[in-house]
């Protein structure tokens, strides 16, 4: 029945394009049978104004029931197969689910839970101030960190979701204004994902722009407003303040560690030696001295110059 209507409509189209463009010949059947009647009748009898009336009428309605018909076909929803809800689990459903849920609200939960699982494998997190910044500065300032950074725009109340019940959570409170959020997966990028904010800090005078941003609002400012708002690191989960976040840009990575540490054992052990290797010499000569002191007072033992 549907596709009886669309062709239809779609006839009354081309019928509609006939009579808006006159200059164009009717290619159709249906146009032609209708340029046939309406000249086989007397020119200016009542008969063909009505003929004329409604065909005209026809391909108004014709136009209006292609669109209504190409509208609700635009609207279906997504087809979904008995596999695939069969296959459907708790995991699947968003979190604090309901009979009926909007589209924008499946998104932002499934938004919360690709945060959460970035989360699970990040060594290091930051979040700085993007107020002001267009679009073409963001992705300048994004250019700068390394490629193995993942750096993002992200709702604050999205990433405090996504942190509750977990030791990231102790940053929520934070996460004010308009930020950018930086993962670091590795401590071998700490180091450059710190430069790289100075660098782009410096470059985007944030402080002068955020300053400009204070005084512009004055007592209508509810928060305090930084370029960086702070950080967090896993497996310490102390909150890192702007000031404690700068002094990172000379963190030292593990295996930097492990060879400073190789390094100290190393003199220590070689100290050690040298020390070892000389209680033994002064103890022989020593030794020597008391015998040959009881040798020459005619005593046989050490017992005995003692």
């Amino acid at each position: 029945m549907a596709k009886l209507v669309l062709s239809m409509a779609a006839a009354s189209c081309v019928g509609a394009g006939a009579f808006l463009l006159p200059s164009v010949q009717p290619t159709t059947d249906l146009a032609r049978t209708s340029t046939k009647r309406l000249a086989s009748v007397p020119s200016g009898s009542t008969y063909e104004q009505n003929e004329f009336s409604m065909t005209r009428v026809s391909l108004v309605l014709g136009g209006l029931l292609a669109a209504a018909a190409c509208r609700r076909q635009a609207r279906m929803p997504r087809p979904v197969t008995k596999t695939q809800i069969h296959d459907l689990t708790l995991e699947d459903l968003p979190e604090m689910w309901r009979p009926s849920i909007s589209i924008s609200m499946s998104r932002r939960s499934n938004q919360m839970k690709g945060i959460r699982r970035q989360l699970e494998k990040t060594f290091f997190l930051m979040a700085f101030n993007k107020e002001h910044m267009a679009s073409r500065e963001i992705e300048e300032a994004r250019a700068l960190f390394p490629p193995t950074c993942k750096v993002r725009v992200l709702k604050n109340s999205l990433v405090r979701k996504a942190m509750e019940g977990s030791e990231w959570e102790q940053l929520g409170p934070y996460l004010v204004g308009s930020n950018m959020y930086v993962f670091v997966e590795s401590d071998r990028d700490l180091k450059p994902a710190i430069q790289a904010y100075i660098k782009m800090e410096k470059t985007f005078d944030r402080t002068a722009t955020l300053d400009a941003i204070k005084e512009d609002r004055g007592d209508d400012l509810t928060y305090d407003l930084n370029p960086l708002v702070g950080g967090i690191m896993s497996e310490e989960w102390n909150v890192l303040t702007a000031e404690d976040v700068m002094k990172l840009k000379d963190f030292p990575t593990k295996t930097e560690l492990i060879g400073q540490i190789a390094g100290s054992i190393k003199q220590v052990t070689q100290k050690l030696a040298v020390g070892i290797k000389q209680v033994p010499t002064k103890l022989a000569i020593g030794i020597k001295a008391t015998v040959e002191k009881g040798e020459e007072e005619g005593k046989s033992t050490v017992g005995d110059v003692a």
